[in-house]
């Protein structure tokens, strides 16, 4: 399934807005498994399908400095319905007012800091890969080119790294209001403040 799944999100990141027939042609997945491929993937809200029965990959920028995807199909972009507008909450925390994926990466700063024996296998007890199941919250930097190879589905800057006792990590900044609620829960178990 996880291979069939990435199948369709990298045809779909290279191929926008395409079409179930597009997309059966090209990956060969076909009737019941696609659509309920499809199904699923929209609900995660992981992909989007447009109002024309068209589908293209949710890409969510986790910070406002990154530069947006720029579309290599000689496609015009439109601008998407209200039924699929961005949800730009903010949250504050530690004083502080974040997006959704710079929340992240500031909780699992924060912690690194108030525990600083802190091991890769440690923090994955903590904030565990099923709290987001496409990306994890966080991986190291091997893993996390091996999950998103063409990049900016994690925070990689140097100063946005966070250094473990043996081994640094990148957070992922692809968080919706629904995929990021298992995290704030977990956040909140541990006593930090996030309104």
């Amino acid at each position: 399934m996880a291979k069939t799944n990435q199948k369709l999100l990298t045809f779909l990141e290279q191929n926008p807005k395409s079409t179930k027939n597009q997309i059966q042609e090209a990956t060969g997945l076909k009737g019941l498994q696609l659509y309920n491929l499809l199904r699923k993937l929209t609900k995660e809200e992981t992909i989007i399908e447009h109002p024309n029965q068209t589908y293209s990959v949710d890409i969510i920028d986790g910070t406002e400095e990154q530069e947006p995807v720029q579309q290599k199909t000689k496609q015009t972009t439109t601008v998407k319905p209200k039924t699929a507008s961005r949800d730009s909450s903010k949250y504050k925390f530690e004083g502080k007012e974040y997006g959704k994926g710079p929340l992240v990466r500031a909780v699992v700063s924060k912690y690194v800091e108030d525990n600083p024996k802190t091991t890769y296998e440690q923090l994955k007890e903590v904030f565990p890969d099923e709290l987001l199941k496409r990306f994890g919250i966080f991986q190291d930097e091997k893993t996390a080119k091996e999950i998103a190879p063409k990049g900016k589905r994690y925070f990689e800057k140097p100063e946005q790294m966070i250094k473990l006792k043996d081994r640094k990590v990148v957070v992922c900044n692809q968080f919706t209001l629904a995929n990021i609620q298992p995290f704030l829960k977990v956040a909140k178990s541990l006593g930090y403040k996030i309104k």
